[in-house]
């Protein structure tokens, strides 16, 4: 691919001819804080704190961000200078109204270079446009956005109209005119007049939008008294006084509303495009490498520039700190001509990332970034010996402790067992059972043990219970449907504080390895096993996969992990190659523990652990294996076994049982990439240790059948909104946090939730990966330690939507000019503190998409698709409705069917 400099944004200046604004130079330059400047013309003025989070839609802003490494700042941070050797992040956006000219695009352009060469060209760059900003810089304003008109600035008339919509970050939008054709059923709109200020509700939108929209308009009128909500389809009910004055700026008999607004719906797209930027006879030309998955390794020319398409996630510019300055400078402008190449939308994201400062978005693009470049800040692997230093009650008074390890406690509390096998639910009777096989799925009931009489622990752990599913890799669909259902029944009508975790074969969280010491046993398919406790061979205390039998079946376990909250054993068949970096323990007439020369003390101790389990066994080190070793187990292992050692074993070679040299496959990075099944029909690969990045928080909604998330950067608890559903990325384990007063639907449905999650997060991520439900005020420990200063008693105070509701409709009720619209068209008050639509909307009538009573009063065949030819009234607006049948849908509604029949027949509706 070719890009000229035509399809640039702005042509680049070379380092000698940036002369640094006198803003900028203000600014120190090791200091946490936040700034934002508008391009007015070809100046650049500095917007005065009291102005942050509002802009206008026909200017340029640029901002500034500096905050810690991994730390977030925002409109209302303090400038504080910190000491030279303190890591700083640097970022620069540059927010482009709707109605931005180009010469002002040009001029902020320029002005984003100066401001980065001041910072030595370090800082990430984002290039933001209207409706359609990246989450760091939408969580710079919490409180949300208003964007103003351009064109009404000036205007002597004080009549607005806005449109709002947004669930986290409400964007408040100025209309250039006051007209139905802004509204839509998704959103809420504000009329603000010189008398009266009125709140009008989508009867799509969010009840979260309502709350935060009705709190807005709380802020614009300090005297609520001159507040009106009016309900979508319920106009005709507003007072008398306010009807005629609405009347004036939109008149009812003009009312249009679209069905469903646009939104913006980004692509689907997990895949990424990586491009080396090259120049070949004095023009750019971009190489696209064959990546499949994206690795720090490929941006292995720190000379040059590469370019990560990432479509929905954005175009990055990764700029080498070997590049020329000239490329440095020019990146933004090739990332535009990029899109302008390709065609792409032309909100599409730009974002140019330095080497060495690339921020935590730019790394969650490669899967494997933590661990290629050793960075362990963001790692979730525990330290060997938290166990040995902190127990249950520790972890139940550190939360930070308990999410850092996401150990709730040290496992050691009472468990109940259930496998699931074809149309069973077997209770198993053991109290320390260590064998499960990968064609059925288990339930485990667990207690938590806080070991503490003091309440402040109890509420710091969270939880009473948690019911883990474990679904084996074979097993059947219907094995895995009926287990869920069964632990979803548990979790639901158990009356403890409880959570529930979902997790598949080879994605154990580290507090369920932790409820076997360890010592979990996998195998491909129901064996002879008997156990061992105590030194002594029981087959009644401990787990028998078939009964009690006096001879065992034979198989080899690979161990994998070296603690007890991240080891396992699972069954190799056939085994390929014995690594050197790795433990098995095989069960034959006689048990072995085989040691690789590479292995870790700890491991070894796992593998002697599970060996115990399996009675008296046998120490054997790898090149010191005995005879009786190999003719013991020959027939567990492949003809073309390979000992992959530091010093091949020849002694195990001349036996016959072994060769020398590596295995043609298998072998990456000194483990077994894959293992084949009993079947030989499927293939894993399994990691030992999962390194995670920085926890994500996302607010995640359906809407008309498609699933949609939002990023909340920086995130604190005070984020978490009681009436919506959020998703938690630990990256071993996504927890959904329901909000106490979250729909209905988004309660029942969490499980999809998380799953539509998994399927479109932008990191590569399997979609089984573990999954935890958690409710509002049923927050474990391992869930409350990502949130700095967790308070109990937040959501003490909190009033949700429809509460506010009932306590404006019963304070108008005293009033002589009414906050809502609390009766109908026919001036009869319904006989509840609850206004009209909200009671309509508890029987689903506004929830359906409304249409005029002509479209609803034609033929079958001319009526739109979605509407049922008997249900034609559902569609109608309260306000038409009462028009017609002279009652609201609420009294109709309890009519007995054959005069409601007799009702739409009468009206052309039947």
């Amino acid at each position: 691919m070719e890009i000229t400099t035509k399809e640039m944004e702005a042509h680049s200046n070379s380092i000698s001819d940036i002369k640094v604004d006198a803003s900028f130079r203000k600014i120190p330059k090791n200091a946490i804080c936040f700034h934002v400047w508008k391009i007015d013309e070809d100046r650049l003025e500095a917007e005065p704190k009291s102005q942050y989070g509002i802009f206008i839609d026909d200017c340029a802003y640029i901002i500034y961000a500096a905050s810690p490494v991994g730390g977030y700042v925002n409109q209302h941070t303090i400038t504080r200078e910190v000491k030279s050797s303190s890591s700083v992040e640097r970022f620069i956006h540059f927010w482009l109204g709707e109605h931005v000219s180009e010469q002002k695009r040009s001029n902020v352009a320029h002005k984003i270079q100066e401001l980065d060469s001041y910072f030595s060209n370090t800082a990430t760059e984002y290039r933001e446009t209207q409706a359609n900003e990246s989450p760091r810089f939408l969580s710079y304003f919490k409180a949300g956005l208003t964007i103003k008109s351009g064109l009404l600035l000036n205007s002597p008339d004080v009549n607005r109209l806005y449109q709002l919509y947004g669930r986290h970050f409400l964007r408040c939008f100025e209309m250039k005119s006051i007209s139905w054709e802004h509204f839509g059923a998704d959103h809420i709109m504000f009329l603000n007049t010189a008398q009266h200020f009125y709140v009008w509700i989508g009867r799509s939108s969010s009840n979260i939008e309502r709350r935060n929209a009705i709190e807005l308009a709380n802020t614009h009128r300090a005297n609520s008294e001159d507040i009106t909500i009016v309900d979508d389809g319920y106009e005709q009910s507003m007072p008398e006084k306010q009807k005629r004055e609405w009347n004036s700026f939109l008149p009812l008999n003009q009312r249009v509303v679209c069905q469903s607004s646009s939104m913006i719906e980004k692509t689907v797209c997990n895949k990424m495009k990586i491009y080396k930027c090259c120049y070949r006879n004095n023009r750019l030309h971009l190489d696209q490498l064959d990546v499949v998955i994206p690795t720090k390794d490929d941006l292995n020319d720190s000379s040059t520039v590469f370019v990560l398409d990432g479509i929905a996630q954005g175009v990055w510019l990764w700029v080498g700190n070997q590049a020329p300055q000239q490329e440095k400078t020019s990146a933004l402008g090739n990332g535009r001509a990029f899109v302008k190449k390709k065609k792409y939308p032309y909100n599409t994201p730009v974002i140019r990332v330095t080497e060495g400062h690339e921020p935590m978005e730019f790394m969650r693009l490669f899967p494997s970034w933590n661990s290629e470049s050793g960075d362990s800040q963001f790692s979730l692997k525990p330290s060997p010996t938290v166990l040995g230093k902190f127990d249950s009650l520790t972890l139940c008074q550190r939360p930070k402790m308990a999410a850092d390890t996401q150990l709730i406690d040290d496992g050691t509390g009472e468990r109940k067992i259930f496998r699931i096998v074809k149309d069973q639910v077997i209770e198993v009777t053991a109290n320390k059972t260590t064998v499960f096989v990968t064609t059925s799925s288990y339930v485990v009931q667990y207690s938590v043990v806080c070991n503490s009489m003091n309440t402040s622990d109890s509420e710091s752990v969270g939880v009473k219970q948690v019911i883990f599913q474990w679904n084996g890799v074979e097993a059947p669909a219907d094995v895995t449907s009926k287990a869920e259902k069964f632990a979803k029944n548990l979790f639901e009508n158990v009356t403890q504080k409880n959570m529930f975790v979902q997790m598949n074969e080879f994605d154990e969280t580290p507090h369920f390895l932790q409820l076997f010491e360890g010592k979990l046993i996998i195998l491909h398919n129901e064996k002879k096993v008997f156990l061992q406790a105590n030194n002594s061979i029981t087959n009644n205390n401990n787990i028998n996969v078939l009964q009690n039998m006096q001879k065992t079946d034979h198989f080899i376990l690979k161990i994998f992990g070296d603690a007890t909250y991240n080891a396992k054993a699972i069954e190799v068949l056939p085994l390929n190659n014995l690594n050197s970096k790795d433990c098995y323990v095989v069960q034959s007439e006689h048990v072995w523990v085989w040691c690789g020369q590479s292995s870790t003390g700890d491991a070894r101790e796992m593998a002697k652990k599970v060996g115990s389990v399996l009675g008296e066994n046998s120490l054997v080190m790898e090149n010191k294996e005995p005879r009786e070793f190999w003719l013991s187990v020959g027939n567990l292992m492949s003809q073309t076994l390979i000992v992959n050692g530091l010093n091949n074993c020849n002694s195990a070679a001349s036996n016959g049982s072994a060769s020398s040299g590596l295995s043609p496959q298998g072998i990456t990075n000194g483990s077994l990439s894959g293992i084949a099944t009993s079947s030989g029909s499927m293939q894993y690969l399994q990691t030992t240790h999962k390194s995670r990045w920085q926890a994500q928080l996302f607010l995640v909604w359906t809407q008309r059948g498609k699933f949609f998330s939002q990023e909340i950067m920086g995130y604190e608890q005070s984020d978490l909104s009681p009436e919506s559903v959020y998703i938690l990325d630990a990256g071993i384990l996504t927890y959904v946090w329901l909000g106490k007063y979250a729909t209905a639907s988004e309660k029942e449905k969490y499980l999809s939730l998380a799953q539509h999650y998994l399927e479109t997060v932008p990191m590569a991520r399997r979609p089984n990966s573990a999954v935890a439900i958690i409710r509002q005020h049923e927050e474990p420990n391992i869930f409350k330690g990502f949130f700095d200063g967790w308070n109990y008693k937040h959501w003490q105070n909190y009033v949700n939507y429809i509460n506010k509701r009932q306590i404006m409709a019963a304070v108008s009720a005293d009033m002589e000019t009414p906050l809502t619209n609390g009766c109908n068209g026919s001036n009869m008050c319904f006989n509840s503190k609850l206004p009209p639509a909200l009671l309509n909307n508890q029987k689903d009538f506004d929830r359906h998409q409304k249409y005029p009573i002509t479209i609803l009063q034609q033929e079958i065949e001319f009526l739109p698709p979605e509407i049922n030819p008997l249900k034609r009234e559902v569609h109608l607006t309260h306000d038409d409705f009462v028009s017609l049948f002279h009652m609201s849908f609420w009294e109709f509604d309890d009519l007995p069917a054959w005069k409601q029949q007799e009702l739409k027949k009468k009206h052309k509706l039947f």
